[in-house]
């Protein structure tokens, strides 16, 4: 199955996974890392690749960060690159974590998706599902619906 690790500034990671199991249930396959303010990077990244490790070494893993370039990535990305060589492979880091993605990647693990397609598919959605909503555009269609 499908791992998750989500790694974000704060409880960003915690929230997430909550929300997500409101959504869809508990899953015992999702682990979350917070860095807090405050909290020394080198042992924040040392958690992380602590936690890294623990994760069933014989399934695919996905590995969510919030901002691109930002400790929590950067410290995602060194722990990854500690990993054997299988697991390093497959092992992916996604930025920009939010609720459709977590929820996307969620759907793919309980379809066992092979993890290449699922994080296609994961950056699709994130690409195709960004939305604006604005009450001039609703006037508008409202105003044409008239004729």
């Amino acid at each position: 199955m499908l791992e998750i690790m989500i790694v974000t500034h704060g409880k960003l990671s915690e929230g997430l996974k909550d929300a997500a199991e409101v959504i869809v249930g508990t899953s015992s396959h999702i682990e979350t890392m917070c860095l807090e303010s405050g909290e020394d990077i080198q042992t924040f990244g040392e958690k992380v690749k602590e936690k890294l490790t623990m994760i069933n070494t014989a399934e695919p893993m996905l590995v969510f960060v919030d901002l691109i370039s930002a400790s929590p990535y950067n410290q995602a990305l060194l722990a990854v690159n500690e990993l054997t060589e299988e697991k390093k492979a497959a092992t992916y880091v996604i930025g920009g974590v939010n609720l459709p993605r977590l929820l996307e990647a969620i759907n793919h693990q309980m379809l066992h998706t092979p993890i290449e397609e699922a994080v296609e598919q994961i950056v699709k959605q994130g690409k195709d599902n960004l939305t604006v909503w604005h009450a001039s555009a609703e006037e508008k269609k409202l105003d044409e619906d008239d004729f």
